[in-house]
């Protein structure tokens, strides 16, 4: 076995959950350390990383955010459908101007206990405070570049700004998904931030998310790469390869993330849009192997379980497409879009008895307004599943359903709703979605790319 390959067979895939805040700290205090402590394990470029946006997209199926005081109780259940081997913890608290910060870092599997440390000290030493516990949860590293910053107000003023702008895509089908208060609140936090520390790569990389939501991409971009001019910084490549993607198309943006997986390559969130965006331009064999490469690096990830089952169906595998799309959803049985995964691996084997109460299910559990996408798609497929059953006019109910969640990529021309093309209700429908979806513009992503 070759040295790069064990070493990549060795990695940890570490999960880094914003602190609990107690006493007089804020609620970016939490988010401050866990990113912090997540730039160790950056710097270091020894084990995979997820992002926190990664794991905000895992928080709204709970109807959590990244700096609500509950996300540390679901520690466990958070990291395992992330596919994370290391889950990192813990509280940070403010009182009579000191800070104390307790951390633990758990093994996911097991829950033992791997590492804890603390380290309390000055109002003013924050940010070198939470480097300390840093460096003492993950004793293998080395050369450390030092602290993010020196100020404790950038550090916090950035992690306001961040937890604002998690729920802001970034992958090959992104657009602006925040309301313009939210997105000027976090500009407002990011610029705040780097007035305390202008050289704050990660509230540089904030503003640059911030700018990109507001279309404004060269700035963004601009933003984007001064914010790496001093370590590597996850967010802001990912704001780069987005703001180069919405100026000019999918080459170069490609190119920005293959060049941050060269320089670190346990970066997950890059990874997961290399393989998107080679869906996106219809090369199956090309997404299949980074979705395996994303395997060989975390292997228990049920999201890119999932879409490679996707990529082997679309390549005629479908028994193995099966077979790994049971995997993931019984490593996530409450995920809405594992569920559709593994309904429509089903209907591609003519397994409908299979597929119907997946569907249902995921109806069931898909009931935000942001979750409007997937049942769109849950509808369609169930109108497959009708259309085959001679339910014509339940075939036709679904689409319509699937309409009014705003998906107008209707399954008409299979054959099994084809041959009802001449139907008015089914013309109908059929004609309306077409119309809509010239008129559209592109969606946000469909899947949680930060998964």
């Amino acid at each position: 076995m070759g040295v790069l390959l064990a070493a990549l067979l060795a990695a940890d895939t570490v999960l880094v959950l914003p602190f609990a805040t107690k006493a007089d700290a804020r609620a970016g205090a939490g988010v401050a350390v866990a990113e912090v402590i997540l730039d160790v394990v950056v710097q270091a470029n020894r084990d995979n990383f997820l992002t926190l946006k990664q794991l905000d997209a895992a928080l709204r199926r709970r109807d959590l955010q990244l700096d609500d005081a509950a996300v540390c109780a679901h520690a466990l259940e958070l990291a395992r459908p992330l596919g994370a081997t290391d889950v990192v913890l813990g509280e940070v608290r403010l009182e009579g101007g000191q800070w104390r910060i307790e951390a633990k870092r758990l093994k996911v599997a097991s829950g033992k206990l791997v590492k804890q440390a603390a380290e309390e000290g000055a109002r003013a030493a924050f940010p070198t405070l939470a480097h300390k516990v840093a460096l003492d949860l993950f004793e293998r590293v080395r050369g450390s570049p030092g602290p993010l910053t020196r100020s404790g107000v950038a550090l916090e003023e950035a992690a306001l700004c961040e937890a604002q702008l998690a729920r802001q895509p970034l992958g090959p089908r992104a657009g602006t998904a925040l309301a313009p208060d939210r997105i000027a609140s976090a500009e407002k936090a990011c610029k705040a931030a780097l007035q305390a520390d202008p050289m704050l790569g990660l509230a540089r990389a904030g503003l640059a998310v911030a700018l990109a939501a507001r279309g404004k991409f060269a700035q963004a971009r601009e933003q984007a790469r001064k914010a790496q001019s001093r370590r590597f910084v996850p967010i802001a490549v990912l704001a780069e390869s987005f703001a180069e993607r919405k100026m000019h198309g999918g080459k170069d943006s490609r190119a920005i993330l293959e060049r941050a997986m060269i320089a670190r390559r346990g970066f997950l969130h890059a990874l997961g849009y290399l393989a998107e965006d080679r869906m996106e331009q219809g090369d199956d064999e090309a997404a299949l192997a980074i979705f395996d490469r994303y395997l060989q690096l975390s292997p228990d990830h049920p999201w890119a379980m999932g879409m490679k089952g996707r990529e082997l169906a679309r390549l005629g595998r479908i028994d193995e497409a099966i077979e790994i799309s049971e995997r993931a959803l019984e490593l996530d049985p409450g995920d809405p879009e594992l569920l559709i995964e593994t309904a429509s691996r089903y209907i591609d084997a003519g397994r409908d008895a299979r597929a119907q109460p997946l569907l249902e299910q995921c109806l069931r559990l898909a009931t935000r307004d942001e979750e409007a996408r997937t049942r769109g798609m849950a509808h369609a497929d169930l109108a497959i599943v009708h259309a085959r059953q001679d339910r014509y006019a339940d075939a036709v109910a679904e689409l319509e359903r699937a309409r009014a969640e705003g998906n107008n990529e209707l399954p008409c021309d299979e054959p099994e709703l084809e041959r009802w093309k001449d139907q008015p209700e089914l013309r109908e429908v059929c004609v309306a979605a077409e119309a809509a979806l010239a008129d559209s513009e592109a969606d946000d992503d469909a899947v949680p790319v930060e998964l």
